[in-house]
């Protein structure tokens, strides 16, 4: 059986930058919050406001994407089949392995608070159970060439636009990586001219990364199933008419 390695890769998932540590924002929000300004998630839906001193500021603080990707790959049947393994990439080349028994928490707020703790602990929640482990300094494709792919797939709209299950189908080998863009907005800043891929597109516009997702996880399901064998019909019989007796 095939073994999948999804990738949430360039993703905008960072604690607060110590270029904004100190704006107000910031500040009311780790009172509110109880926790130090440091210790945070950025987020763009609390510290917007202070977002115009960060350079690539239209893309940056969106852990819901990486909420959303996680939530999709471990409810998949693909995951409790033990067939997928999620890993989330960000933008500082941090990592996080993602153990594909983890349940994580489908209210927000305590997902960001889970990833807060994973930065201080950097594994959640004990070694002895590591379900999320965090390594910092590992490139996408430093990551990449560990788990020893035998196909990788970037999606993004640059890409060739093929029937995305008849890609899947047609793969060799036992171990595709598929890298999913963590942002919003813009284009991959990791150098993929570092990684041997094909790119595939499933349109010209620029998808949501849940969208993305949930199209190559129905995708590889339906690759993966057995081909539908057509019955043959049998022959009819044919009915003869009646002979006349003759008079």
């Amino acid at each position: 059986m095939t073994q999948y390695f999804f990738i949430l890769a360039d993703s905008e998932l960072e604690l607060v930058p110590k270029e904004i540590v100190n704006e107000r924002c910031i500040l009311n929000n780790a009172r509110s919050r109880g926790k130090a300004p440091e210790k945070m998630l950025l987020d763009a839906s609390h510290h917007h406001p202070a977002f115009g001193k960060l350079p690539d500021s239209e893309r940056r603080g969106r852990p819901d994407i990486t909420h959303f990707f996680l939530m999709l790959c471990i409810d998949s049947d693909l995951c409790v089949e033990g067939n997928l393994r999620p890993f989330v990439h960000t933008r500082n080349n941090d990592v996080i392995a993602v153990n594909p028994q983890t349940r994580l928490p489908p209210h927000y707020p305590r997902f960001v608070g889970l990833i807060e703790s994973l930065y201080e602990q950097r594994i959640v929640p004990s070694k002895e159970n590591p379900l999320l482990e965090l390594r910092q300094g590992v490139t996408l494709d430093t990551l990449v060439n560990a788990l020893k792919p035998d196909a990788v797939l970037v999606m993004t709209p640059n890409g060739e636009q093929v029937p995305l299950h008849e890609k899947f189908a047609s793969i060799k080998g036992e171990r595709v990586v598929v890298i999913i863009g963590g942002f919003s907005k813009g284009d991959f800043k990791s150098d993929l001219s570092k990684i041997k891929h094909d790119k595939i597109s499933l349109g010209t516009r620029l998808q949501k990364v849940w969208t993305v997702t949930s199209k190559v996880l129905c995708s590889v399901a339906f690759a993966s199933q057995p081909a539908a064998v057509t019955p043959v019909p049998k022959p009819s019989k044919s009915r003869r008419a009646p002979k006349k007796k003759a008079e």
